[in-house]
């Protein structure tokens, strides 16, 4: 080989080598960055912060889609705009900073605004005048519905859908909050846990054999009630695989409610007063080292594995049982 060609072939191979090393170092710097804000975000959690809390809620959700699209090895910008959508909001929680803007971007770099309607709707939500009473749920919706259109832009409105439809959801589930705040609800019959590892598989939503004997009772117990008014039912995840792909999970729980729905509606209870719904993995009972093996962890999050369900009906007396 020509001795004049090898600095030649050298300097573009330096310079990719180069490149892919300082790519890897700044994937390392964001990772330990959104592991910090997590950290952060938690202990506002913990400490003195409602989690229900309209910034808190946006600051997590901003670092669940940093989170995700880091591991896709997303490089359009989008998470060092999410990381500093998070840091700037618990910078202020942290400094008890009043008056904190609730202003969200339609858009972050790599995306585009999509779906104005639900903007729309999210506005309006947000000028209620009891929207503290849903205040997550609309937080969440803000920052799903700028995920969207990072999607949309990036692979088209298939990629799109599930993210819009987690924005629909959260809407819904914000109208509801507020609706029963402003208004008062019926009286509640009974508030029953049902334990999802007795009723599907890890990580599905097909109703296992040993289900049918806890649903057949919740069916009878349903049917006691003179005047029902409604059955609520809200499937909760834990929080494996919520940082790399929350749909996943907040599809799960919606999709083992509506089993259950199913499930009593086949036994005779009207399908008009039964509302399914899912919460995912953003209300956990327990929390659970990351240090544990997989196995233990597991095990550890068996309590936020769940499906809650209310009753509501007239002349009824409060209780509170698991199943």
């Amino acid at each position: 080989m020509n001795k004049a060609i090898v600095p030649l072939l050298i300097g573009p191979l330096l310079l990719v080598i180069l490149s892919g090393n300082i790519s890897d170092a700044l994937a390392a710097d964001e990772s330990q960055q959104i592991e910090t804000l997590q950290r952060r975000a938690e202990k506002l959690s913990f400490d003195r912060l409602d989690p229900n809390n309209y910034h808190l809620a946006k600051a997590r959700t901003w670092l669940n889609l940093a989170t995700s699209e880091y591991y896709d090895r997303d490089d359009s910008g989008i998470i060092s705009a999410a990381v500093t959508q998070a840091a700037t909001l618990l910078d202020a929680l942290e400094n008890k900073q009043t008056g904190i803007s609730m202003d969200t971007p339609t858009q972050l770099p790599g995306g585009e605004t999509v779906r104005p309607d639900l903007w729309d709707k999210i506005a309006a939500l947000k000028k209620n005048d009891k929207f503290s009473c849903g205040q997550r749920p609309t937080a969440e919706a803000e920052v799903y519905l700028v995920w969207a259109g990072h999607e949309k832009f990036e692979s088209g409105w298939s990629h799109a859908e599930s993210y819009l439809r987690g924005v629909e959801d959260r809407i819904y589930a914000a109208q509801v909050a507020i609706k029963i705040c402003t208004e008062p609800a019926p009286p509640v019959a009974e508030m029953i846990t049902l334990a999802a590892d007795a009723l599907f598989a890890f990580d599905q939503a097909t109703l296992e054999p040993s289900a049918l004997w806890h649903l057949n009772k919740l069916a009878d117990r349903i049917k006691q009630i003179d005047t029902l008014e409604e059955v609520v039912l809200v499937g909760h995840t834990d929080r494996l695989r919520s940082h790399v792909h929350p749909e996943r999970n907040q599809l799960l729980s919606e999709q083992r409610a509506e089993s259950i729905r199913q499930y009593l509606i086949g036994k005779g209870i009207a399908a008009n007063k039964i509302h399914a719904s899912g919460a995912g993995s953003t209300q956990p009972i327990v929390q659970c080292s990351t240090r544990m093996s997989k196995e233990k962890l597991v095990e550890c999050l068996q309590p936020n594995r769940r499906v809650e369900v209310i009753l509501r009906g007239k002349n009824q007396r409060m209780a509170a049982r698991e199943m």
